[in-house]
């Protein structure tokens, strides 16, 4: 039986290489279900998540879902992982700091499995000491971290804060759900 993914993308610039995360988990036989953050919808379409995981997009949480159940608690029970890519200092603060305002943060509160971050952001925000503490908060309640790497950044510099590649977030997976 397929693993169940729910992978979580947020607003970054990164968000397309969600496409190719969807792709990848796929191939090796994963089922993938996309949640959306609310600024996600700036960098990749709803459409284009669908059709590439052939499954329904969930970016709204007061939506009424298919079965009577509440959609964040569902999609928690199904999953074997979370994954969050690419994961924006905003989403990694608010689930550090316990704030359920979107279906995405509701999800990962919901859940008892595993949750994978892969972080993407400005190398300054990555470096932020309140981002790094946020990240070794989660790290100590067993969420695991896939850090980014050095590479060209939205602002048009070198640095830290780089999506890390998908190949790499795909061998995290496996490793995890071994």
């Amino acid at each position: 039986m397929a693993k169940n993914i729910v992978l979580g993308v947020t607003g970054s610039i990164a968000a397309y290489k969600a496409c190719d995360l969807i792709s990848m988990l796929r191939k090796k036989g994963y089922s993938v279900r996309c949640v959306m953050s609310k600024d996600a919808k700036w960098f990749v379409t709803p459409l284009t998540l669908e059709t590439l995981s052939q499954a329904k997009v969930i970016k709204d949480m007061f939506k009424l879902p298919d079965k009577r159940d509440p959609v964040h608690i569902s999609l928690a029970d199904e999953a074997d992982l979370v994954l969050i890519a690419p994961a924006t200092a905003d989403v990694i603060s608010k689930i550090a700091s316990g704030v359920c305002d979107d279906i995405l943060c509701c999800t990962v509160f919901a859940s008892d499995c595993p949750v994978l971050f892969a972080p993407a952001m400005n190398d300054k925000m990555y470096n932020n000491s309140i981002i790094q503490d946020k990240i070794s908060y989660l790290q100590g309640k067993g969420y695991h971290f896939i850090g980014p790497v050095k590479g060209h950044l939205a602002c048009g510099r070198e640095g830290i804060g780089h999506l890390a590649p998908v190949e790499d977030i795909v061998e995290q997976v496996d490793k995890i759900l071994a």
